[in-house]
């Protein structure tokens, strides 16, 4: 698996995504991609295909435990149809995801209900 990130405009673009093992992915996710909208983590597949985690946006000062929190787009890019399925997920659910990724691929047909959004 290939990552690419962004964390307030630092990190590589898909293009010089980095071969990472799910170790250092969750890392990445949890470490280095701080809960900022606009920051996400990408996973490239070994069939190119890609997943996307993507905070719609940040979390508020007050809350202390954001796991539950829905904010996260889970997005599967798919330019052929110009288009992407995704859906909403909870910052908590995002580890899980991960591991999915990594053993299914970027399939979202592994990830449960998701809505079509032409681009």
């Amino acid at each position: 698996m290939r990552a690419f990130w962004n964390d307030g405009g630092i990190g590589p673009i898909s293009e010089q995504a980095e071969a990472v093992d799910l170790r250092k992915a969750g890392l990445i996710w949890s470490d280095t991609v701080r809960s900022v909208q606009g920051n996400f983590l990408g996973l490239i597949d070994d069939r190119d295909r890609t997943v996307q985690f993507y905070l719609q946006s940040g979390i508020p000062d007050d809350v202390d435990d954001a796991s539950h929190l829905r904010i996260v787009l889970m997005d599967f890019p798919q330019p052929e149809r110009k288009g992407s399925y995704g859906r909403l997920v909870a910052i908590g659910e995002v580890h899980r995801l991960i591991e999915t990724a990594f053993r299914a691929g970027a399939d979202p047909r592994h990830f449960g209900e998701m809505t079509f959004s032409p681009w």
